[in-house]
């Protein structure tokens, strides 16, 4: 489900017809964003995360590595090779902003915002990345599709591969409008670059169905984590927005799931 259309960096709010807004906020994964770029996710009453409800353990414990040896998780990527690893290089080579940064600067950010006592206090957060047996047939169905001979002989040509997709990454992305540090902002179109290249050679290896089936799913559980929030609540004058942290190459695909208005699924109280 790739787009053509330019790598944005502005949110995008969807209205849900049974109430609430999903806002989906693009950012860069390893990262760190400026304060104007911060400035950009608005105001928001709740939470999402496109991940499993172990990663926030993940983060500690990268944070916690990072503290013993700084650059650790970097340097583990970088030399398990890969596509990954590639764009670790490209964006560690970037001196105008900070990059390979261990755990996710905004997504943590973001939680810990959620979480904190502080301005409108405590805020509902959920991680929406199902566990049941339909994810795990998903998942299964990734992994064979990821072994098939095409993708293992394609693999032998992948720094080749890599230099195509990044040419055309750097054709869809530009500088943020919002960072008035041309250095900065320039700093921020290079890893963008890197970044929307790395999802495009992850998502080569699946099928448009198999993509289309994760998107759809995300898409619900989304739809049923905002229902969550909003209680039912429509009043326009104080409309619940659902904060969605996803990566700025993704983020044209969740935005089409979304408008499918797939059904919501119940959550079964899966806030945090």
């Amino acid at each position: 489900m790739a787009s053509s259309a330019p790598l944005s960096w502005a949110p995008v709010d969807w209205v849900d017809p049974n109430g609430g807004i999903i806002r989906l906020w693009p950012f860069l994964p390893n990262v760190v964003y400026s304060t104007a770029l911060r400035r950009t996710e608005g105001k928001w009453d709740g939470v999402a995360f496109l991940l499993p409800d172990d990663e926030a353990e993940i983060w500690d414990s990268q944070a916690v590595e990072e503290r013993s040896s700084p650059g650790i998780n970097r340097d583990a990527v970088i030399s398990s090779g890969g596509t990954l690893a590639r764009m670790m290089l490209g964006m560690s080579a970037i001196e105008s902003i900070q990059t390979c940064k261990f755990p996710d600067p905004e997504p943590r950010r973001i939680l810990q915002a959620a979480m904190s006592p502080s301005g409108k206090g405590d805020r509902p957060f959920f991680f929406i990345e199902p566990e049941d047996e339909d994810w795990t047939e998903w998942v299964e169905a990734c992994a064979d599709e990821m072994v098939r001979l095409k993708h293992l002989t394609r693999s032998i040509f992948s720094g080749r591969i890599w230099r195509k997709m990044l040419r055309d990454s750097i054709r869809k992305t530009g500088p943020p409008h919002s960072e008035r540090d041309d250095e900065k902002a320039g700093g921020f179109a290079q890893a963008s670059a890197l970044a929307a290249a790395w999802w495009a050679r992850s998502e080569s290896v699946l099928t448009e169905d198999l993509q289309r089936q994760r998107d759809l799913r995300l898409a619900s559980r989304l739809r049923g984590a905002l229902g969550l929030l909003s209680g039912g609540q429509i009043d326009d004058e104080d409309t619940p927005v659902l904060l969605v942290p996803v990566m700025q190459a993704w983020l044209p695909s969740i935005l089409a799931a979304l408008k499918q208005t797939p059904l919501s699924e119940n959550l079964g109280g899966e806030e945090e």
